[in-house]
């Protein structure tokens, strides 16, 4: 299995192993993943939606709402009065 992980948690990982806290990575992992089981057995954390679309994806059940929040905003930029300066 291959895993790839954001530099910043990669490099805490790294320090945990360095440190001597872990034998290795591998080691780590499963350790990381036995507390976060254990956690989500005890309700202590929910299900993470899916966020590959970053904030964005916080709202992948709400299209039309998200649709009507972009919408306002070109709107409200239209409407910028510094827009209609003549560069000339």
């Amino acid at each position: 299995m291959t895993i790839h992980l954001p530099v910043d948690l990669e490099d805490s990982l790294r320090a945990e192993v360095s440190s001597g806290h872990f034998a290795s990575l591998d080691e780590a992992m499963a350790a990381a993943v036995r507390l976060l089981l254990s956690v989500r057995a005890q309700g202590e954390l929910p299900a993470q939606r899916d966020m590959s679309l970053g904030s964005i994806g916080a709202m992948a059940d709400s299209a039309e709402e998200l649709d009507e929040i972009v919408a306002d905003a070109y709107r409200k930029r239209r409407e910028e009065a510094w827009r209609d300066v003549s560069i000339e």
